[in-house]
């Protein structure tokens, strides 16, 4: 029985954005290690979870698992803390034949702008030549000096996310034929195309057929697996773009670098189809206001707390104000109102100033006078397709109706993933006559079953719709 290892180090830093991450919120989010770990993710749809369902033959050594939503860069102290804790746990997990490895690829921090490489090192430094296979998540943006580090390589293949499960049970299928002496190994090919994640749903062109295909290409090829990467614009580091890996037993290199040639070839090829342009907000309101059939979903894309935004941005709720419609369903985090209103408590009134005050990049507060309709602690366990089994945490939630909407107040910026985020409250977001979802395409695991119709809002925010506006310090990408 071997000795399997399980490490994780997950957070998609979005450099634009003014929420430093700090200890705090690794703790707050997963900062495991030991049996806790296991306990965490037993039976759970997350690529650990997969892990641990597909090691059951093994003895499993679980080290330490850090993961943060998504947010401005760790600061200093907090990555040395956890490199701290990494080496820690490597230290007492003894001797190893093998590690598995949860990453998300487009983590940076203060003094460290390719966190996955380093995590790599301190794990490969330590144990020496044995087997590691990483798992990364779609919007991974790996680096060929992180690459050459593990033995194997893969990434998500949907977004939304629905196969992180799966990815994780792959992993260990690959780890054991490693274990077995298979000399397997993954190159990697990087497109400088700067991508907003509207363009990257796996579901609809132009990257399916770039995944279509890559995958019947890499069949031709006898070739073992080849993961497209959509990458991570809202990154300003060398390495954003979009990744193609491909796995396959050593002596085939020449064949994995010839597929990851015609990969970016056709990838040169779309460059334009990856181009996006949608309505501002208040045209965005028109069109819902005029739609026959609800709930209508808009996607404020730039506020996209799964990108690392504020998700405290006003511009499309005052639109709706503004224009005076009813029976919508807005989640906004601030910290400040929630607080407020549970002082207030239920039934009572609550006026201020609500939103807009992590940043003026989403826009400017707005004046509120509301009814305070529900209160919650804001903790939930997902059962959707996004970490189904797992439990999160808004903070302190409060359910304000205001002018005859439904605005969810958080006290921690969460993404829009899991229709618990409503439901625990005892709301039906079926009911809503527009949903405002602050996401791209991830938004989908919670409200993708009642939408009717779909209006994706170019507002301002720090995960823009044209990547173009954010400015890079960096070597320059190109843009569709």
């Amino acid at each position: 029985m071997s000795r399997i290892g399980i490490v994780g180090m997950w957070h998609e830093t979005n450099t634009y954005s003014p929420r430093v991450t700090d200890l705090a919120d690794f703790e707050a989010y997963e900062l495991l290690a030991g049996a806790d770990l296991l306990d965490h993710h037993t039976g759970t749809e997350s690529v650990i979870g997969g892990f641990i369902a597909g090691t059951g033959h093994h003895q499993l050594v679980p080290i330490v698992s850090a993961g943060a939503w998504p947010a401005g860069p760790p600061d200093g102290g907090t990555a040395n803390s956890l490199f701290e804790r990494l080496s820690e746990e490597l230290h007492a997990a003894g001797e190893l034949d093998g590690v598995l490895v949860n990453l998300h690829g487009a983590m940076v921090a203060q003094g460290h702008p390719d966190f996955e490489r380093d995590t790599l090192e301190i794990v490969r430094g330590h144990f020496g030549p044995i087997p590691i296979v990483c798992v990364l998540d779609f919007h991974g943006n790996p680096s060929p000096e992180f690459v050459a580090i593990p033995d194997v390589v893969i990434s998500y293949d949907t977004y939304p996310h629905v196969d992180m499960f799966q990815r994780g049970r792959e992993a260990t299928e690959l780890l054991d034929r490693l274990l077995d002496g298979e000399k397997l190994r993954t190159w990697l090919g990087k497109h400088p195309l700067l991508v907003c994640p509207l363009a990257q749903a796996t579901e609809t062109s132009p990257m399916l057929d770039v995944i279509k295909a890559a995958n019947s290409r890499a069949h031709e090829l006898s070739l073992e697996r080849v993961c497209v990467a959509g990458g991570f614009a809202y990154s300003d580091v060398e390495r954003a773009g979009i990744s193609v890996l491909v796995t396959a037993n050593v002596d085939r290199e020449d064949a994995a670098f010839r597929l990851i040639s015609e990969v970016l070839d056709k990838l040169d090829s779309m460059a334009e189809d990856f181009g996006v342009s949608r309505p501002s907000p208040s045209e965005a309101v028109e069109e819902a206001r005029a739609a026959r059939e609800r709930p209508v979903v808009l996607a404020d894309v730039a506020d996209n707390i799964g990108g690392g935004s504020s998700g405290d941005g006003t511009t499309i709720l005052s639109e709706l104000l503004g224009q005076g419609v009813t029976g919508a369903l807005v989640i906004i985090a601030d910290p400040e109102i929630a607080e407020r209103a549970h002082r207030a408590g239920v039934g009572m009134s609550v006026e201020g100033m609500l939103g807009g005050k992590t940043d003026d990049l989403h826009g400017p507060p707005v004046q509120v006078n509301a009814e305070v309709v529900g209160l919650s602690d804001g903790a939930y366990r997902s059962q959707g397709s996004w970490g189904a089994g797992l439990e999160f945490s808004m903070g302190p939630t409060a359910w304000l109706s205001v002018d005859g909407n439904d605005v969810i107040v958080t006290s921690k910026p969460t993404p829009p993933f899991h229709v618990e985020q409503v439901t625990h409250l005892g709301i039906d977001p079926a009911n809503a006559s527009v949903i405002v979802a602050k996401g791209a395409v991830a938004w989908k695991a919670a409200y993708g079953d009642v939408a009717r119709s779909v209006i994706e809002v170019d507002a301002p925010g720090v995960c823009p719709v044209d990547v173009s506006r954010l400015p890079r310090a960096t070597a320059p990408m190109r843009h569709p």
